[in-house]
């Protein structure tokens, strides 16, 4: 009677092969890991780009859009310059806000006249906390109890800083900390500088003509 011999594998084969599969097994998943690692870092820097040139594309189209039109507290008396930075804002800011700049534009759509309210619009830029922040509110004169809208361009800033171009002084650049930069003075400056400090682009800075505003003081477009 012949046995037939069965062959397997041998304990230490075993093992050798079940270091082998779980080598293989652990870099899959280092290398899954950090390709899913990565694929978030650049969705998150992706999205600070975004961010950035939103950021740009709403600033232009405010700028190009100045109006030289004043506007009242709820009191009826004049906030101050047309176009002025946070100095001369007298509007009472938040614990943690810095209003950089503040000023009126046109063009704030209103199709058909559905809303009781100018197509122009005020227009405050500030550092609130770590963030470059937007606010708008729905009349131009300050009303007790008017509601704003804050739209949040860049968060995790370190820090803002405004500069105002005032003009050329033997073909070099003027520029001011402060809008206006001194008594006198009225409209809006030249041109904008806009430096940003953020912790994964280092230092931002933007620049944004403005040019000669037509008009003059008080004038405006759809005044209510």
């Amino acid at each position: 009677m012949t046995v037939n011999a069965q062959k397997g594998f041998s304990l230490p084969e075993l093992l050798v092969a079940l270091l082998i599969f779980s080598i293989i097994a652990g870099t899959g998943v280092v290398i899954m890991r950090m390709s899913v690692d990565a694929n978030d870092q650049f969705r998150r820097a992706d999205q600070k780009i975004a961010a950035v040139e939103l950021t740009r594309a709403i600033l232009k189209d405010d700028l190009t859009q100045i109006a030289l039109r004043p506007v009242r507290d709820e009191f009826g008396a004049v906030e101050g310059p047309t176009f002025r930075d946070g100095a001369f804002d007298v509007s009472a800011a938040a614990a943690g806000e810095t209003v950089l700049f503040a000023f009126v534009r046109r063009g704030w759509t209103n199709p058909e006249w559905v809303s009781p309210r100018s197509s122009l619009q005020r227009v405050e830029y500030l550092e609130s906390g770590n963030m470059l922040v937007r606010r708008t509110r729905p009349f131009l004169d300050g009303a007790r109890g008017q509601p704003t809208t804050e739209q949040v361009l860049i968060d995790n800033i370190d820090g803002a800083k405004i500069e105002f171009l005032t003009g050329q002084t033997s073909g070099r650049l003027d520029w001011s900390q402060t809008w206006p930069p001194r008594a006198g003075v009225s409209g809006a400056p030249l041109a904008i500088a806009i430096t940003l400090q953020t912790p994964r682009f280092g230092e931002l800075r933007q620049l944004f003509w403005i040019g000669d505003v037509a008009g003059t003081e008080g004038a405006g477009d759809d005044q209510p």
